[in-house]
């Protein structure tokens, strides 16, 4: 009897403590977000339409008026490389003076020290232009004379050596799909903090270089081909960077 009451009066000192248990595992919660910003620059400087004036990697003088592109299919992933998390319907058509965040929602508790995007528009989706949100043919990011996307749109001018006039570069074409994988400087701990935010940063310069220097006065159009190729080719090398994860 006297063991009984012992073992009752544990229980009853106990149940307290195991509630307080119980509500802070319920409390943890499941998932959480990840704020992205990104900032267009040039070098150094940041990106002004119309107003700026930059001197490319070939030592072209330039100046941007329209600057677009498409960020796509974006994924984290875990320490341990075994957890991925893929955004859904991961369409974000990133525009100078326009939009240039995004926000990735239920992501599941974890630690991810890699994010994983492209830039472009995929095969599934590059051939149907019938398509809302970002991908709507309304954003002028769509061939007038074929089927597909633009995946990246700049338009401005330049002064070379030898001559001036428009600059135009309408990157497109599925061979023009590049995805790229980024360290980040900071893991990102869904335990530990339910939101972050991930700074990037878009340098246009980079997309005239490493691994071609392209001279405005030898190129400075292109829709399909082997200019937009170079610059498609340039832009999985560089042209993304991780700026800050707090």
């Amino acid at each position: 009897m006297k063991n009984t009451l012992i073992w009752l009066l544990f229980l009853v000192l106990a149940l307290p403590l195991l509630l307080t248990a119980c509500s802070d595992e319920d409390d943890t919660p499941a998932t959480g977000n990840l704020q992205v910003n990104i900032q267009n620059m040039v070098g150094t400087a940041p990106l002004q339409l119309d107003e700026g004036t930059y001197t490319s990697p070939a030592g072209d003088t330039y100046s941007v008026s329209n600057f677009k592109y498409y960020i796509s299919n974006v994924k984290l992933i875990s320490s341990n490389g075994q957890a991925t998390f893929a955004e859904p319907e991961s369409y974000h058509l990133i525009a100078q003076g326009g939009k240039t965040a995004f926000e990735l929602k239920d992501i599941p508790v974890g630690t991810y020290d890699k994010i994983e995007l492209a830039i472009g528009v995929d095969e599934a989706h590059n051939h149907s232009t019938d398509q809302p949100g970002d991908l709507d043919p309304s954003n002028e990011m769509v061939w007038d004379w074929d089927t597909g996307y633009k995946f990246l749109s700049l338009v401005g001018a330049y002064t070379g050596d030898t001559e001036s006039g428009a600059l135009v570069f309408h990157v497109g074409g599925d061979a023009n799909y590049k995805i790229l994988t980024l360290n980040l400087p900071k893991a990102i701990n869904l335990r530990e903090q339910a939101t972050f935010e991930l700074s990037l940063q878009a340098d246009v310069n980079e997309l005239f270089q490493g691994p071609h220097t392209i001279d405005f006065d030898e190129m400075n159009s292109g829709g399909h081909g082997a200019g937009p190729s170079m610059v498609a080719e340039n832009y999985s090398n560089g042209f993304l960077k991780v700026v800050e994860v707090k």
